[in-house]
């Protein structure tokens, strides 16, 4: 993984504070300011802004701009200036790779930096001086000026430079092969960084190591959450180092499809965007693979494209591959020639690098010998100069010590041999503490030892820690997932529960209030209702039994002989009557003749109705269906059940899902209807028989459910087929889900023909309570019916009901959704929304009165509460419309109406008074103004005002007359050529019509009433 140190450098955050990977539209414009810039301060920081930009691109003019930045900042006397441009010099070098040279223009930025007080330079010039000692091998340098940096930063409580400092410790420590300590430290980075772009490069660098610990499942791990992470920021360069990671990864496991792929998506990005240095990486990655897989002439392109771009580049490591690549594959394809070229150039280049590497770890050992003798010499020589001063001093002092023996010899003899003793005293003395001091030297080494393996030891914990919290955090998230899909779960079943329970307490009090007359006795269409509803719950409830008993494993399987080609007719029997209603081609192929097996017909009928039933819900009408029953070839007693259908197909990313319990799929191929346990419960039985179940589908080419399982084959004679079960299904549980059918004149499609009864449209996706709810409106409106959000909200637009009642679940556009679109159109933002729904929490409620519903009502509910609230709502609509029609000035923030319709009304008034003076204004005008078309124009201001639009225009033109004759603004006729008024005898006999009274009488009643 050879850029995973690309992330530990350009996370360091640089003084400029700039992107290396500029586009190349910055550089235009940064080369264009430069043009037109003056000479000041100004264009410093733009030169050494363009230095960043232009490093890795044009070094000459990275060396250009950094020297002018630094002799304008002199002439200036720009302290920051002058540091910056150091800095820009010493990025120079480095890019160059002369160390040493940045080094000495990084010292000078410092000088500067601490003249103009900035600590923030000091810290990222610090950590420059640090790559530079990483690059030449002092690690021990290195890790001394990331310390200074990361004091620096945590003084200015810069997070992001925290983060990037305990980085590139742990790139130090890498390095080091100290893979540990290095993972801590990215780690703590991970945990202090502020950018989706440094954890994603901190990721990276986590996966880089957990290769190196031949860890490979979390590497790739991390590595893929890297790559997610770059993609959701629009990194590219991130996204190329993660995927070329990735392809290494995948080569190194031999998993070479997935390798190759990853590498062509590195060629594939690079190349347009010009990062010639990955693509190089990519080619060679896909030469290694192609090789590997023996598809040597495709190796061969790609080596060939890594050479030309390795030699552009001058990387020699990188041509040592390609070379080497290209002389193995022509040698596999018998090219001799060509590879014993290739095999010379690689032997010569790769005698160069080691040569060069030599010389450089020569060099390095060299400086440090040149230094280490040198520091010996200094030592030496201070000890020369303190032995000659001892010597002269002693030698001084012995002088003296003659004189005074020789004048005191006899005298002081005695005194002596007493010193000499108390001096031998002494020294026996002052060497046992010597040795008490070096025992103490050696416990307290014993104990920094101790003290290091500790640290070493907590450190380890900490990461195991971290390693801990993180896998806590996916246990989390999996549990909040779970929850989530169990309240969706009991949200769906309480749905099922709830329209049943409508339909049938619904018919019941109905008839239990009409009392015991001979004309109000249930009608058999309603007792099928009621019946097929009552089997319904009971599935439901059947089911929920199942899962309970598979999950405590009482649920036992009770095989019994019989002939599976009569099971499964009889089984297609029981949809047959539901594919007839829809047109659905269904279709069974099974062996003609007989053939028997010891099969359990209770739990082969729920695996068998439970996909059939998935495949009818899931098929539009005139769709084909296909169930097909074989036995496997190549199994011993074994059969394979195929349910394919032509319905709207799975997501990849849902097929391994849809035998989840709780899981109901995308909207589009929801069960709006279902409780996500049908499939489960087909997946628990099938695993209860040893088989296996799985799905094949694409969008938009339908689905294809495959049961495979053993069953036990049994010969039955014809004289004994009599006694033994010829296995049918072994329950009622198949319900065919086909609505009543429906007695002409009953079901308005349409507008009923008596047009002065008030508009309902029903939007609910259960054709029984469809039915049901137009049973009891149909007497006093007219209803029209659609099947989900989307066909209703057609409707609304193009016939714009009184009312509209809909269901809050359906498929395609659910009820909250069909709301919305009804409150935010202008053309519709006016018809009242009843919300049918069996959530009956308080906060499915306010969530449905958010979205604008003007009424909710909870299923099962009472028809007269139905009734009664569409009466409510239809008559708060008119007499909105008569106080309209009782104003004499229109203000629309006194009318009673929604926030769309206030904003309508404010724009037609508008409209209307812009052009009250022309009279050539009238409703193809209005419509065009307002944008609208001029039936929706009409039918929008007939709802609100109950007034057409010329009946709306004439009112405000009058009313604004009347305005302007209360004002005595002009004559009669003046003002009613202003108001838009051609013809004066129409005038005079609208404003009669309006008022009661003609214009010069209103203007003589104003002035009385004054």
């Amino acid at each position: 993984m050879k850029y995973a140190l690309t992330f530990s450098i350009f996370l360091i955050g640089c003084i400029l504070n700039v992107a290396v990977f500029a586009q190349r539209t910055k550089l235009d414009s940064l080369e264009g300011v430069l043009r037109q810039a003056c000479q000041d301060t100004n264009r410093v920081l733009t030169l050494n802004k363009a230095v960043s930009l232009y490093w890795s691109k044009n070094p000459e003019k990275t060396r250009q701009y950094a020297d002018e930045a630094l002799q304008l900042s002199r002439r200036l006397d720009y302290p920051l200036g002058m540091a910056k441009s150091y800095v820009s010099l010493g990025i120079y070098f480095w890019s160059q790779g002369k160390h040493q040279e940045a080094i000495q223009q990084y010292n000078k930025a410092l000088h500067y930096f601490q003249l103009a007080g900035s600590d923030q330079g000091r810290g990222s010039t610090y950590h420059n001086l640090s790559m530079c000692y990483h690059n030449m091998g002092n690690f021990s340098l290195a890790m001394d000026y990331l310390f200074k940096s990361l004091k620096i930063s945590e003084k200015l409580g810069d997070r992001e430079g925290v983060s990037n400092t305990y980085n590139f410790i742990g790139v130090l420590f890498k390095d080091q092969d100290k893979y540990d300590q290095a993972l801590h430290y990215y780690w703590l980075a991970y945990r202090t960084c502020t950018t989706a772009r440094s954890r994603a490069g901190l990721l990276t660098n986590i996966g880089e190591i957990y290769r190196l610990k031949n860890d490979y499942a979390k590497s790739v791990a991390y590595t893929t959450q890297a790559r997610n992470q770059f993609v959701s920021t629009n990194e590219p360069v991130g996204i190329l180092v993660c995927d070329n990671n990735l392809g290494e990864l995948y080569l190194s496991r031999r998993q070479y499809e997935q390798a190759g792929k990853a590498f062509q998506r590195v060629i594939q990005l690079g190349e347009p965007l010009g990062y010639n240095s990955h693509s190089l990486m990519g080619y060679l990655g896909l030469g290694d693979v192609h090789l590997q897989t023996g598809r040597y002439a495709e190796s061969l392109t790609s080596y060939e494209k890594a050479r030309r771009l390795s030699e552009n580049q001058g990387n020699k490591k990188d041509r040592v591959h390609a070379y080497k690549g290209l002389s193995t594959a022509y040698a596999r394809t018998d090219n001799f020639t060509k590879a014993y070229d290739f095999q010379l150039r690689w032997t010569a280049l790769k005698d160069s690098i080691f040569n060069e590497e030599s010389a450089k770890k020569i060099a390095r050992v060299q400086a440090e010998y040149q230094s280490e003798k040198k520091q010996a010499e200094i030592e030496l020589l201070r000890k020369d100069n303190e032995q000659t001063a001892l010597i002269r001093n002693i030698s001084i002092i012995g002088f003296l010590t003659l004189l005074l023996i020789g004048g005191l010899v006899v005298s002081r003899q005695r005194l002596k041999i007493r010193k000499d003793q108390l001096l031998v005293q002494k020294s026996a003395d002052v060497a046992a503490k010597n040795q008490l001091l070096a025992e103490q030297t050696l416990q307290l080494t014993a104990a920094n030892e101790l003290l290091t393996e500790q640290s070493a030891q907590v450190a380890l914990s900490n990461q195991q820690l971290a390693q801990q919290a993180v896998e806590l955090e996916q246990k989390t998230q999996q549990l909040q997932e779970l929850d989530q899909a169990k309240s969706h779960f009991f949200a769906n079943i309480s749905h099922e529960f709830r329209t049943p329970l409508t339909l049938i307490l619904g018919t019941l009090q109905d008839k239990l209030k009409a009392g015991a007359s001979s004309d109000q006795l249930v009608q058999p269409a309603e007792m099928n209702v009621m019946h097929r509803n009552a089997k319904r719950l009971l599935e439901l409830i059947n089911q929920l039994l199942d899962l309970s008993k598979l999950e405590s494993g009482q649920l036992k399987l009770k095989p019994k002989p019989g002939d599976l080609a009569q099971f499964f007719r009889v089984m297609m029997g029981s949809f047959s009557s539901q594919a007839d209603y829809r047109h659905i081609d269904f279709d069974l192929a099974i062996p003609e003749t007989s053939f028997w097996f010891l099969f359990d017909a209770d739990k082969l009928e729920k695996i068998t109705s439970n996909l059939l039933s998935n495949a009818f819900k899931h098929t539009p009408d005139d769709g084909q269906i296909r169930l097909i029953v074989e036995t496997v070839p190549d199994a011993q007693s074994a059969i394979r059940i195929t349910v394919q259908d032509s319905g709207p197909g799975i997501a990849g990313a849902h097929l391994d899902k849809v035998f989840d319990r709780f899981y109901q799929g995308s909207k589009q191929y929801s069960d709006q209807e279902g409780t996500g346990i049908g499939l489960a419960l087909t997946k628990e039985l099938v695993d209860l028989h040893g088989g296996r179940v799985w799905v094949e589908s694409l969008p938009g080419q339908g689905a294809r459910f495959v049961v495979q399982m053993p069953l036990e084959q049994c010969v039955v004679t014809d004289e004994a087929a009599d006694d033994v079960l010829i296995s049918g299904p072994a329950s009622s549980l198949v319900i065919a889900d086909v609505p009543i059918a429906q007695v002409p004149g009953e079901v308005s499609t349409g507008i009923d023909a008596v047009a002065d009864k008030p508009l309902l449209l029903v939007v609910e996706d259960n054709a029984d309570l469809r039915t049901y709810i137009r049973h009891h409106l149909q007497n006093q409106y007219r209803v029209i019916e659609r099947e989900n959000g989307r066909l209703g909200l057609e409707v609304a637009r193009n016939e714009m009901p009184d009312l509209i009642i809909s269901d809050l679940m359906m498929p395609e556009m659910d009820g909250l959704e069909l709301c919305q679109h009804i409150k935010t159109d202008e053309r519709t933002s006016h018809i009242p929304v009843i919300l049918l729904t069996a959530l009956a929490t308080q906060e499915s409620k306010l969530q449905g009165l958010e979205t604008g519903a003007d009424d909710y009502l909870t299923k099962p509910f009472d028809a007269r509460e139905l009734l009664l609230r569409v009466s409510n709502l239809i008559e708060m609509r008119r007499r909105m419309r008569e106080r309209f029609g009782r104003e004499i000035r229109l203000q629309p923030k006194d009318i009673v109406v929604t926030s769309t319709d206030e904003k309508f009304l404010q724009r037609i008034m508008k409209a209307a008074e812009e052009n009250m003076g022309n009279s050539e204004f009238g409703p193809e005008e209005f419509s065009q103004e307002v944008g609208m078309s001029r039936m929706q124009l009409h039918r929008k201001l007939t709802a609100l005002t109950g007034q057409t639009t010329t009946e709306f225009l004439r009112t405000l033109r009058l009313k604004r007359a009347a305005q302007l004759l209360e004002a005595q603004a002009g004559n009669v006729s003046e003002i009613a050529y202003d108001v838009g008024f051609a013809n004066l005898s129409y005038f005079a006999k609208s404003f009669r019509e309006q008022f009661g009274v003609s214009a010069s009488e209103y203007i003589q009643q104003r002035v009385i009433e004054a």
